[in-house]
């Protein structure tokens, strides 16, 4: 051990990241979570022989970050390498693409053949940004951030069908916004991680089973509600913050990182500067209503989401088959399905009670997808806000500027998916950079 001593607040993917990469350069650590649990956004609950991922669904093997995260931990093989078929409902039929096979988008019926002749002006686009898309800082793909989706999509004179089944759902799929708000770089991104992804990374203990893995072997407080983080003169970090039992607790350290959604840092953050308070605090974030089902009979449906056109459902973008992920999800033949919900149908919807949320969204996917959901043995309702960062046209220019006013010697480091496109790779990377920024002071 260096006798370096640091604390994290938040026990998050970024935060538990953070954690163990200090631990490994020798500080001595503690996190500190507000919850009742490690995990965060990427967290994996049991109920009832089913294993419900309440947020993050899937972990794409170009998960750069998730997989040297793996590794260190010792849970390579563990984990198990699943196929990458992505459903689109069209038709009243789900049609799949199979990211391991790009030709299959040739044979995708939901498109028809002149849409896609199209598709190769997303593949040279894609090619253009490719080299600045990375989920260390998607700053450095600013000049590529002019336009929203649907802009982009206008201008390049893309067919209705391409635009609604393809571009538009998967950008609905993804951030939880309507395609005219988002920033076409975050479209990009996805494809870069999503679509190029030869397989998805799963473990039969849901996508949480990494970040409580990493955990494990750090010293984690719950319960512990963090008032302030501010720089004292000797060149660490004082934190203030409340115990489980209700006890204020003042600490000063030599580092700390922050890994909080940005929504809560403003408010930690007592001698953050303007420009930096005013970038967070400017900052979009989508609002979701999760709603989980455990049914009895799997759907035969190979594909691991289906995604929903707006123009047949606007409020349910995908609906997720977890139990396509790795075995050990669910019940022997039965199925996990996840329907995420758009921002503005969840903001109606907030203060609905969990049993009635569960009943819309069995009315819905009946509707959508008859049989699917006609015997649910459980169900769970999880409310997230903030929770993505929603990009306007703009976000990542401005995330540029940001990122020049952060000090790569500061004791106090920011670490969390803001910081580029959001995604557990994004969180699990700032972690590691917010560490290895502190390690080298």
């Amino acid at each position: 051990m260096t006798g370096r001593s640091a604390l994290v607040v938040g026990a998050g993917a970024a935060g538990v990241s953070a954690a163990f990469r200090l631990q490994e350069a020798g500080f001595v650590v503690r996190v500190l979570e507000a919850g009742g649990a490690v995990g965060g956004r990427c967290r994996t609950v049991e109920q009832g022989g089913y294993r419900f991922d309440t947020g993050a669904g899937a972990l794409p093997d170009t998960y750069d970050a998730v997989r040297r995260l793996i590794d260190a931990t010792g849970m390579s093989g563990e984990i198990e390498r699943r196929g990458a078929v992505i459903g689109t409902l069209a038709d009243g039929r789900v049609h799949r693409i199979d990211r391991r096979r790009p030709q299959s988008f040739l044979s995708a019926r939901q498109l028809s053949g002149r849409s896609k002749l199209q598709l190769w002006r997303f593949g040279v686009d894609l090619g253009r940004m490719y080299r600045s898309l990375n989920d260390d800082d998607l700053s450095t793909a600013a000049r590529f951030d002019v336009e929203s989706v649907r802009e982009w999509s206008d201008r390049r004179s893309l067919r209705d069908d391409l635009r609604e089944r393809f571009v538009a759902a998967l950008c609905r799929a993804l951030f939880l916004v309507e395609p005219e708000e988002t920033s076409v770089v975050d479209l990009f991104g996805a494809a870069k991680s999503l679509l190029v992804a030869g397989h998805l990374l799963a473990h039969p203990a849901g996508v949480g089973a990494v970040v409580e893995r990493a955990a494990a072997s750090l010293d984690v407080a719950l319960g512990a509600r963090v008032v302030s983080v501010v720089h004292v003169p000797q060149g660490g970090a004082r934190v203030r913050w409340i115990d489980a039992s209700g006890i204020e607790q003042v600490e000063d350290v030599d580092a700390c990182v922050v890994a909080v959604p940005a929504t809560h840092v403003t408010g930690l953050l007592g001698d953050l500067d303007d420009d930096r308070r005013r970038y967070l605090d400017g900052l979009h974030h989508s609002r979701s209503l999760v709603v989980q089902l455990g049914v009895r009979r799997a759907p035969d449906e190979p594909s691991s989401m289906v995604l929903i056109p707006r123009d047949l459902e606007p409020g349910l973008p995908v609906v997720g088959l977890g139990h396509n992920l790795a075995p050990g999800r669910a019940p022997a033949g039965s199925g996990v399905l996840t329907a995420f919900f758009m921002t503005d149908w969840s903001k109606d919807r907030w203060d609905h009670a969990d049993d009635e949320l569960v009943g819309t969204t069995c009315d819905l996917i009946d509707r959508l997808l008859p049989g699917w959901a006609d015997d649910v043995e459980t169900s769970l309702v999880t409310r997230w806000d903030p929770a993505l960062v929603a990009s306007r046209p703009g976000t990542y220019r401005d995330l540029a500027a940001f990122q020049a006013r952060c000090d790569p010697a500061d004791p106090i480091q920011l670490a969390g998916d803001y910081l580029a496109r959001s995604s557990v790779n994004a969180a699990v990377r700032s972690g590691e950079l917010a560490a290895k920024r502190l390690a080298q002071r």
